[in-house]
């Protein structure tokens, strides 16, 4: 039965749902500057009225819930456009920096090395026993080298500076990942007793939206609930949380699992990226994180170790420095190979072979289709004596074939004046293949050269194994002068027969720049294309270029649709302040006006007292 103590409790129902509705929007306008708060809101119900005839009389008003108004579904757009746009933010800014590695516009750089070594070549061919061109030529060759080294070198460092990079960002990962499951015991704590933690949970989209930029996550929050009578954006999920890296369980409740870092591979620093079992067994995870700064750092450094190779077989910035090592390996052996026509009395490979290997079979570019010839000169420059060698055999072939006394190269019935007579093949037991003149024959003014059977279907034999070197080197890594001719240029030669004024081997130098030769991945021996040097350095940059322009626009774009995200997410979950002053005036008023429903009570109390007396 209704009594006017019901009335009073009424009035201070009223008061207490405004003083908790106050407190709320003070809460919303403290935090109107916190971009990780969002904002809440108060449900108010009736209290349950008492069933009387002729109707029910209310008792007042309660907050039923506290609720944040927030809407999963935005939520999980916004963690993945801010994923996207630092993955792209990132790769951007690692490539505005290799792109300027190859200042190629400003005529500085690699290719102007190289236009600088052809013209040293060119300018030597016009007279190959002037020694100021001879020192000449050999400075622009330490020039060329030094920047492709340098050059080489950069990338080398930035690929490392990504790994290092990697392990700081999984430690960040593994921090957010356990104070998320620190959250989630505490949020499990306060909604089993039936409170809504909302502060806990902006806490917790903090974390997952800090973690989203690090790595691409995927996160299942239970069974999504909307209520249209709190917001029409409500849409919040249950307690259940479980959040995968990569497609394994990272934190599942308030259970937590760590990512390590362990060796791509025996003999490398770099890392990968695993899984780890509470049983301590591990599962590469790497090739499977594809967003976020992890995910660019991996597409950039490479995430496919080879250890038959020592090397990623993926990533930007592998592949531009394998293309940079194709080209200075492509470059030293077509180089050597010209230059093992030089006539000489010995040549040493620097580079060990397995006698019984195929030929065909070996990773060196040598095309075992082709021949090569060995070319036995007198004192006055004529040949003497020349043998053409197949290579579709094994090495030790090549070294039998050499060696054959039984041929008769001549073909003059004669057998003291065939190559083998003048000079032996080996390959020692370091693997290094050698031909040098006999006893006696130096002395008598012989000298021998390797030349190729067909000038246009090369070999490259000599230049595979660096018998005869103008570069020592086999890639960017390594390239350099030869030490022989750097301890006194004026040893390099650019005669091909021992004759005095013969440029031969300079011409063939200077030919090499206009012809196209195979470029191949060092190590793999993958064929690129066939192309010019200048023509193949030239499509590298380019490359370079266009991936650069191209992270600029993809970045440029990610960061157009988060743009667009973050203003949807913001006009459901931001705090609005003019809102906000206008529920605080609504809610001031409604105070006022249930104090004034106590002080008429407390009237009618004293009225009844009075009659009472």
């Amino acid at each position: 039965m209704a009594s006017i103590f019901n009335a009073l409790n009424i009035g201070y129902s009223g008061l207490k749902t405004s003083q908790i509705a106050i407190d709320t929007t003070g809460h919303n306008i403290a935090n109107a500057q916190n971009p990780d708060y969002t904002r809440q809101r108060v449900v108010i119900e009736p209290n349950t009225p008492l069933n009387t005839t002729p109707g029910d009389i209310g008792l007042g008003a309660k907050i039923s819930e506290i609720v944040r108004i927030h809407d999963e579904f935005v939520y999980k757009r916004l963690k993945s456009s801010s994923s996207s746009s630092e993955y792209a933010n990132f790769r951007q800014s690692v490539m505005d920096e290799v792109s300027t590695y190859f200042p190629e516009i400003d005529k500085n750089g690699i290719y102007n090395g190289l236009s600088n070594l052809f013209d040293a070549w060119n300018n030597f061919s016009k007279n190959s026993d002037d020694s100021s061109l001879k020192i000449d030529l050999a400075q622009q060759a330490k020039n060329f080298s030094a920047v492709v080294k340098e050059t080489r070198d950069l990338l080398q460092k930035k690929q490392d500076s990504l790994n290092e990079q990697l392990k700081t960002s999984i430690d960040e990962i593994n921090r957010l990942g356990k104070e998320i499951a620190e959250i989630n015991v505490r949020i499990n704590t306060n909604e089993t007793a039936g409170n809504n933690a909302n502060d806990l949970r902006d806490q917790r989209d903090k974390l997952e939206l800090a973690l989203s930029k690090l790595v691409d996550i995927a996160v299942t929050k239970g069974e999504l609930q909307s209520d249209m009578t709190v917001d029409p954006n409500y849409v919040e999920s249950t307690d259940q949380y479980h959040l995968s890296i990569g497609g394994s369980s990272f934190v599942d409740g308030a259970t937590f699992h760590p990512l390590v870092l362990d060796k791509a591979g025996d003999g490398t620093a770099y890392s990968n990226i695993y899984y780890q079992r509470q049983d301590y067994v591990k599962f590469d995870i790497t090739n499977y994180i594809h967003g976020g700064k992890v995910g660019a750092i991996l597409s950039l450094r490479g995430s496919d170790y080879s250890e038959e190779y020592g090397k990623f077989m993926n990533g930007d910035i592998q592949q531009i420095i394998d293309k940079l090592d194709s080209f200075a390996s492509s470059l030293i052996v077509n180089t050597n190979n010209i230059y093992a026509s030089h006539a000489t009395d010995s040549m040493l490979s620097d580079t060990p072979v397995d006698p019984n290997l195929l030929i065909s079979n070996s990773t060196l570019p040598i095309d075992s289709t082709q021949q090569f010839k060995v070319k036995i000169y007198d004192i006055n420059g004529n040949v003497v004596a020349e043998r053409n060698i197949g290579l579709n055999g094994t090495f030790q072939d090549v070294v039998d074939d050499i060696n054959r006394p039984d041929v008769d190269d001549n073909g003059d019935n004669t057998i003291t004046n065939d190559v083998d007579d003048f000079v032996a093949a080996s390959i020692d037991a370091q693997g290094n293949f050698a031909i040098s003149l006999k006893a006696g024959m130096k002395d008598q003014g012989y000298r021998f050269s390797i030349e190729e059977v067909d000038p246009e279907n090369r070999s490259l034999f000599a230049g595979a194994l660096g018998l005869e070197r103008f570069f020592d080197g086999k890639s960017a890594k390594d390239i350099d002068l030869s030490r022989y001719l750097d301890e006194n240029p004026t040893r390099i030669a650019g005669n091909g027969p021992p004759i005095a004024g013969d440029n031969s081997v300079a011409n063939g130098m200077v030919q090499l720049q206009y012809d196209k030769i195979d470029f191949y991945i060092v190590g793999t021996q993958e064929p690129y294309s066939k192309d010019t040097l200048s023509g193949f350095f030239r499509m590298s940059a380019t490359e370079v270029a266009d991936k650069t322009a191209a992270s600029h626009t993809t970045a440029e774009t990610s960061q157009s649709l988060l743009n667009a995200v973050v203003n949807e997410f913001d006009s459901i979950s931001r705090v609005d302040l003019d809102e906000e002053l206008t529920n605080l005036m609504k809610y001031q008023t409604g105070y006022s006006a249930s104090a004034k429903v106590i002080t008429t009570i407390d009237q009618m109390i004293q009225t009844l007292l009075g009659i009472k007396q």
